[in-house]
Formats: C-alpha cells, structure tokens, sequence
C-alpha cells in the first residue's frame, strides 16, 4: 500500500484465524483484530510458540502487521511514529519527524477498509501494538484519537523523544470530560533510554497517572532482565491475549 501523499510505501499483512477442518480463513463471527507496526520484525516474533499460546476458549483475533519499506524502513519510521514536533524545533527535525497524525490517519481510512473488505472485523475490539518508536505513536492514539482503538499495547515506548513532548498530549487527555473506555498495557525494560528530565521511572510513573482514570484500565510490567530490543518479542504474547480479550 502507498501512503496517501504517495511518500511512503507500506506492506500490509492480514494473518486470519482458520477453520481448522477446512483449512480456510474463519469468516462466520467477527474478530477481535490487532495492528502491529514495525510489521517486519513483528512478523518474526510471531512464531509457532508464540501463536500456540493464544487460548483457544477465546476468540482468535485477525492478525494486522503494517510495514515499511525496508530500504527506508528507519527514516520512515521515524516520520510516521512521532508527533508533530514544535515550531521551536530545527528545520531538520521538522523533516524527519512529526508524522504521527498523517499516519494515524492512513490507518483509519485505508489500512482499516483494507482489512475490512478481506475479513470480518469487530469494530468494537481493535487493538494497536507499538514498541519503541511503535509504541511511542500507541500512546498518540490513545491520547488523541482515543475513539480508535479499544485496547492499545506500548512496549518500551520512546517517552525520552523531544524531552518528553508527548506528556503534553498525555495531560490534555487526562484533563479531557469524556473519554471512551479502553484498555492499555504498558511494559518497560531496564535500558530504556531517558532524558535527564524524565527519569529512569518516567513509564512507570506514565502507568500510575493513567490508571487513576476510571475509563481506562491500565497494566503495567517492568522486563528489569531484558534490553529495549528484547522487550519486542517479550510483548507480543501478552499483546496477543489482550487482544483476545483476556488480562493475562
């Protein structure tokens, strides 16, 4: 798929769950979905192992990875995983980031109908998975566009990005009267860079403040044995239950 200003192009992957006796996609009840980003490596991680461990007594989610061109893969990422940046901020970082609405908006109206027209979604269960960058843009949606994702998943998020910018969204959001009522796991691993500003315990800290929302439900797991890299394949079972629908 191309990006909607024709700047970037994409690879969309729809895994379905099976009738098993027919070895055939499962369209007779609709599906809990997730969108994965970083579809590449997130591809990799979901493995036998990983797939067996979804619990069978639940509904089996449609599976979405989204992923760069490889070839540009990083310099795109970082475009379409971060907020807009601050008119204060060099023409350079202008360039390079602050894309994270474009591409929040792809998602909806064509990633979304993508996968709609090829499988039976539950618009009611969508979970989105981010990890570093990834889950940096998981936190902009829900605070922004809280409306599109019942569940997210933000594996070792880049808080640390433009010294904390995005906890000005995170404020607006918590100062929001309404707010629909979601669902959000958080995971943290021990290498995780941060700003001076932020602190070694700013996600933790992220978790708390969120949790005292009554709409949202929050999770929050610290990987003290894993390095930022390792935190991505470590998240995706845990991400993969939540979007069946279960806690653990």
């Amino acid at each position: 798929m191309t990006a909607l200003d024709g700047s970037h192009h994409y690879r969309v992957t729809i895994g379905h769950p099976l009738v098993a006796s027919f070895i055939q996609p499962d369209n007779r009840s609709a599906k809990p979905v997730i969108y994965m980003l970083d579809g590449t490596a997130a591809l990799r991680a979901l493995d036998e192992t990983t797939l067996q461990g979804l619990h069978p007594g639940a509904p089996l989610p449609v599976i979405v990875t989204v992923a760069h061109d490889p070839e540009k893969r990083q310099q795109d990422r970082a475009k379409d995983y971060t907020p807009p940046v601050a008119n204060t901020a060099s023409p350079e970082d202008q360039q390079r980031y602050g894309g994270a609405n474009n591409f929040w908006h792809f998602l909806e109206v064509a990633v979304k109908p993508y996968v709609a027209q090829r499988t039976l979604i539950d618009p009611q269960q969508q979970t989105l998975w981010g990890h570093s960058f990834g889950g940096l843009f998981a936190l902009y949606t829900l605070f922004n566009h809280p409306q599109s994702y019942q569940r997210y998943v933000a594996a070792d998020p880049s808080l640390w990005w433009q010294d904390g910018a995005l906890l000005q969204d995170e404020a607006a959001y918590r100062q929001r009267s309404q707010r629909p009522t979601g669902e959000l796991l958080v995971m943290h691993s021990s290498s995780r860079r941060s700003s001076d500003d932020l602190g070694d315990d700013a996600t933790r800290r992220l978790a708390e403040r969120l949790s005292a929302l009554p709409e949202l439900s929050v999770r929050y797991h610290d990987y003290f044995e894993l390095h930022h890299g390792s935190v991505r394949p470590a998240s995706i079972p845990s991400a993969l239950r939540l979007a069946q629908g279960l806690k653990n």
